[in-house]
């Protein structure tokens, strides 16, 4: 992307914030964004091919295509002006952007990641590409390292409970992941190098007519990494390679049906450090697919997806012949079916069905239960009357093994004018046990209960004509957590133990003053287990990113000032203490097809740590050119 234009975008979107683009009545707005809706695997493609060029409509807050400014949970947007002017090498370096959301890296670019969303856990949060559910089954986590950010066109986080429409997982909050897409003959080739034998090659190209499309996406990515802990005997570097690959098509059959398809495929390794002398070396391979079909009149949508998708992780020791993989495999299946009805100007209605069946595996030992099904039904309805905006969903799931849990959302907001809206929320959301929770050989506990969460909220959004703020305010208790601990026999089984509550609150600013802009993502939370009064860990109570752009002619800059307050580790007895890191890219366009950016972290090469026994990168840098055609 040229380095201009990429500035005019980066600008955080002042594009869509302008009075102008908002000077619609709620009437109107219900009119023009009959929204196509998507089952839980279908609702990608509607969104990129319906609004591709169109950066303030999201889609993951309620499963349907909506403006931001009227959206009524807390939801941002990760576009690709950001992602390039960021030039992150993990997909957490964006996530931790996002007011509210606190990343621990367990180590370089390839080790072991946690997201934590409003104090949550770091499996509360559900992630889908695509609309595809992805993550481990056994674990009931999502491999953040795995990912490869060449393949990303967008990302859009939604804050809080979303059990009503999305089921289990989404505690803390839903993180979709949206793959490359490009217009036909539209596409890049992008080289870089950087510290610690880095080096990335990246290409994507858009194929097609106005009725079919396709996108083709590839990378490949190494480094020798750094060494990640300070166990003895193990100061070695710990590096990883990564190679992903996604297809992004489709294909309107007439003026009423589309057919999409949508797949990523990622495969790749590790080196890391533990305390014992086992495994040092992880590999993984996880894929996902999906086939999806939309019908759209003039008040009915229906669409409809089948997909399929893997998370396969494995562990050996290097420099061992033959090579012995304990290997751990999540399968899952999932079929989706979406209707959304018009009913009027003011009243729109959605309903669905999702199902998946997840299939788990484990070479080292047999779960006594390696299998389960899961469906679901939900209903919401949208309705605005006059400044009044109001949604309401809820929904059923049904999961083998366990009781049916029913959850819900409802939001009532008030639009002042063009420029000011409040709104209030309240939510749940629950989590199911995973397979190594309930089934692990020896130690599962099938009598658990799902982890669950009550949350509300009270948002206040304005806009105006060079920036944007948005605060809300939350209050959030969780229930059923599980913990493991020894039994009465002194075996080490989980149980459903802990109460935790979080408060807090999030703010995100974007500013444009001249030919400066501004991205202020602040947070303070308070996130405690409520049965021994200790801090959540490795969740600082305040955090603040501050990102400053600026260009002068063919040369862009952004410097991002990212701050972590102290937090607590191991069971509140080591504490983490807080840091302020610098982060600078300077992007020169040497002619109009081709442009570099230079990129250094933490420039003041400050030392830190996010996790005990872990430690973190000096200063280290980046160099990267993009031919664009």
């Amino acid at each position: 992307m040229k380095a201009k234009t990429l500035f005019k975008k980066i600008q955080f979107k002042k594009t869509q914030l302008k009075k102008a683009q908002f000077k619609k009545t709620l009437t109107q707005i219900a009119v023009t964004s009959v929204l196509f809706s998507a089952a839980s695997s279908s609702v990608a493609n509607t969104v990129t091919e319906k609004s591709a060029d169109i950066e303030n409509i999201v889609v993951t807050a309620n499963r349907t295509q909506q403006e931001q400014f009227l959206s009524l949970s807390a939801t941002v947007v990760i576009g690709r002006a950001e992602i390039e002017a960021i030039q992150p090498q993990n997909v957490t370096e964006l996530l931790n952007t996002v007011a509210g959301v606190t990343v621990a890296n367990l180590g370089g670019a390839g080790q072991s990641s946690s997201v934590f969303m409003r104090g949550t856990n770091s499996n509360h949060t559900l992630v889908l590409v695509d609309g595809v559910r992805i993550g481990s089954a056994t674990t009931g986590s999502t491999s953040f390292s795995s990912m490869s950010v060449a393949l990303i066109e967008r990302i859009e986080v939604v804050k809080g409970p979303r059990g009503a429409l999305w089921g289990s997982d989404a505690i803390g909050g839903v993180i979709q992941i949206f793959t490359k897409k490009l217009n036909s003959k539209e596409g890049f080739v992008t080289a870089g190098i950087g510290s610690n034998g880095y080096w990335k090659t990246e290409a994507a190209i858009g194929l097609g007519d106005e009725d079919n499309s396709l996108t083709i996406a590839a990378a490949l990515e190494e480094s020798d990494g750094f060494n990640a802990t300070e166990h003895a005997g193990q100061e070695d570097d710990d590096g990883y390679d990564r190679q992903s690959f996604s297809v992004n098509g489709q294909s309107k059959l007439s003026k009423e049906y589309t057919l999409d398809l949508v797949s990523h495929y990622e495969k790749g390794g590790s080196d890391y450090d533990s305390k014992s002398a086992g495994s040092d070396e992880n590999e993984y391979e996880n894929y996902s697919v999906k086939l999806g079909g939309a019908y759209n009149a003039d008040k009915l949508a229906i669409e409809t997806s089948f997909a399929k998708s893997q998370d396969q992780g494995g562990s050996f020791k290097s420099n061992t012949t033959p090579k012995v993989v304990s290997e751990i495999t999540t399968k899952r299946d999932q079929f989706g079916l979406f209707a959304q009805y018009q009913l009027n100007d003011k009243t729109n209605l959605t309903g669905g069905f999702d199902w998946y069946k997840e299939r788990v595996s484990n070479t080292s030992s047999d779960y006594e239960v390696n299998a389960r099904k899961a469906s679901a039904v939900f209903v919401q309805a949208r309705h605005h009357e006059g400044q009044f905006l109001f949604e309401g969903a809820v929904r059923q799931d049904d999961i083998d093994g366990l009781d049916k849990e029913v959850t819900y959302n409802l939001s009532a907001g008030y639009q002042f004018n063009d420029d000011w809206l409040l709104s209030l929320s309240k939510g749940t959301g629950f989590k199911a046990p995973t397979f190594n929770d309930l089934y692990w050989p020896g130690s599962g506990n099938p009598l658990l209960k799902p982890e669950k969460v009550e949350s509300s909220e009270i948002l206040v959004r304005n806009q105006f004509n060079n920036g944007s703020v948005e605060l809300s305010f939350y209050d959030t208790e969780i229930e059923n957590l599980i913990a493991w601990a020894p039994n009465a026999d002194g075996d080490w089984q989980p149980a459903n133990v802990d109460l935790a509550t979080a408060k807090g609150v999030d703010l995100t600013v974007s500013l444009q003053t001249g030919e400066l802009s501004h991205l202020v993502a602040a947070a303070y939370v308070e996130a405690e287990n409520k049965l021994t009064g200790k801090a959540l860990l490795r969740r600082p109570k305040v955090t603040v990113t501050y990102t400053l752009g600026y260009q002068i002619g063919d040369f862009t800059t952004n410097i991002v000032f990212d701050f972590r307050g102290r937090s607590e580790d191991n069971k509140n007895t080591v504490t983490l203490q807080s840091e302020l890191l610098t982060n600078i890219s300077v992007g020169y366009q040497v002619s109009e097809d081709f442009s570099i950016v230079g990129k250094v972290n933490n420039l003041f090469d400050e030392e830190y740590r996010v996790a005990e026994d872990y430690l973190t990168d000096g200063v280290n840098f980046q160099l990267t050119g993009t031919y664009t055609f």
